[in-house]
């Protein structure tokens, strides 16, 4: 069981249904030396990635969760996605960019501290834990994702959909 910030059942309050999803699936699913932090301001520009998560041995993954269904989404691109909402067409980041954005945020932060950096060798300066980010759609399955074509935008290995979060799946 992952260790929450904010602790879960507070967390819980703000999120949305697939968020709350997601973190079930998490808290039931990750070891107990995963931190997990759910919507926390990062930076100058307090930035607000829906998860982070951070394991001693397996380093730092950022995620943005999307509840987008189907039927909801219009077209999109690298850049950006247009929902159909029922007050019209909108805009929105492209989820994976933001959780790009978030990541790279975060390590440059993180770079700041000696403790955390490489010392010597080609990465001399960089981080000296593997980091990334990636999408989490909660309501869209593989099949969803291929047929609207997101998968020819988001590479499929940096995406969990629906099927990934059933309570069947292995940890």
């Amino acid at each position: 069981m992952a260790i929450f910030f904010p602790e879960l059942p507070k967390a819980r309050k703000k999120m949305q249904p697939g968020e709350r999803r997601f973190a079930e699936r998490l808290d039931s699913h990750l070891e107990d030396d995963y931190l997990c932090w759910y919507d926390v301001g990062i930076g100058q520009n307090y930035l607000h990635p829906d998860f982070t998560l951070l394991h001693p041995g397996r380093g730092l993954l950022i995620l943005e969760v999307k509840d987008w269904k189907a039927d909801t989404i219009h077209a999109g691109d690298k850049e950006s996605f247009t929902l159909l909402t029922g007050s019209g067409l909108k805009i929105q980041a492209n989820p994976l960019e933001q959780a790009r954005q978030y990541a790279h945020q975060i390590v440059n932060l993180l770079a700041n501290d000696p403790q955390l950096t490489q010392k010597e060798g080609n990465h001399l300066g960089k981080l000296a834990f593997p980091w990334g980010y990636g999408v989490v759609f909660t309501n869209l399955s593989q099949k969803q994702i291929q047929a609207l074509g997101i998968d020819q935008i988001i590479d499929e290995r940096l995406i969990l959909n629906k099927d990934d979060l059933l309570a069947s799946v292995d940890a």
